[in-house]
């Protein structure tokens, strides 16, 4: 016999002298088995809203699992005006647009692996630009929007590439045995800032826009990744995990005068400036599960987008 509350608080109701209580007992089986189906029932799984970037001045577009899978959705940032803004059978990447706002390239694995596809700031005009082997990630415009850089493992190992804006002339930057990733070019076109995992640490490097000159410039123990150069091309922003676990920093594009400016006992992720520079989006998973937050360029009044 299995064991019931019913049971425990009701014995009498289950001796054959007790006819007339076979409603109570129908009753209590029945909330019984309710409870058992809710124990039964799946736990929800959060929604995360991650991966932010900057549409204008008051919109973003994130990566969003609401639908199940990870799609491309917009929302204003007071959290009104969602959309979706790009949706299809596998995950998809929020698209980073060329200094225009014309062009966007985004990253997807609905073809199987993670290639790089052209998008128009509304979602239309998908084309895919890469068929490699192996994935293609992090595309980023030239600020003359004549070039794209990325990281791929088309040749084995993650590498740091350039393409033309159709996808051609697919030119290898970085050489070596270890993981170079998170590409994204200064606002001169001059340099470009990648992070690497060489020299056994996980540090950021500057190279000249032709792969030249690699050099480390945030030298530090733990995991530095995720840069964003600021519009003056002063600045990098950065999610590092010198301090156990992942916080934002900011520094001169040379590695100094570091300033770290979120503090907390979470993980916060990919930093991006607003069109002004002012605001600054990231996610975090300091509610549980990945969300959207904005904060000001000095770290200050950190608030949550999606409520």
């Amino acid at each position: 016999m299995f064991n019931s509350p019913c049971l425990v608080q009701y014995p009498f109701l289950f001796t054959r002298h007790n006819v007339a209580t076979m409603k109570t007992l129908i009753l209590c089986l029945l909330l019984l088995s309710i409870s058992v189906l809710a124990q039964d029932k799946p736990q929800e799984k959060p929604i995360d809203n991650a991966n932010p970037w900057w549409l204008s001045k008051n919109t973003l577009a994130f990566r969003s699992t609401r639908s199940g899978k990870a799609d491309i959705y917009s929302v204003k940032t007071d959290g009104t005006d969602l959309k979706l803004l790009i949706g299809s059978p596998g995950d998809d990447y929020p698209p980073r647009f060329s200094h225009d706002k014309k062009h966007g390239v985004f990253m997807t694995d609905r073809d199987g692996d993670f290639e790089i596809y052209s998008v128009a700031p509304n979602g239309s005009d998908q084309k895919r630009l890469t068929t490699n082997k192996g994935s293609d990630w992090d595309p980023s415009w030239s600020p003359d929007g004549k070039k794209i850089v990325f990281m791929s493992s088309k040749d084995g190992n993650w590498e740091i590439y350039t393409m033309d804006p159709d996808g051609s002339n697919q030119v290898r930057l970085t050489n070596n045995n270890f993981k170079d990733f998170s590409p994204a070019w200064s606002p001169d076109g001059k340099k470009i800032v990648f992070g690497s995992e060489r020299d056994g640490e996980t540090d950021l490097y500057l190279m000249n826009a032709d792969g030249s000159n690699q050099v480390d410039i945030s030298n530090a123990k733990g995991f530095d990744g995720m840069p964003e150069w600021s519009h003056d091309g002063k600045k990098i922003l950065y999610s590092s995990k010198r301090d156990g676990d992942f916080e934002i920093y900011l520094m001169n594009a040379d590695g100094s005068d570091l300033k770290q400016l979120t503090d907390n006992a979470f993980g916060d992720y990919y930093p991006v400036w607003s069109p002004d520079g002012k605001k600054i989006a990231f996610h975090s998973d300091r509610d549980g599960h990945k969300e959207l937050y904005i904060m000001n360029a000095d770290g200050s009044n950190q608030l949550r987008v999606l409520k």
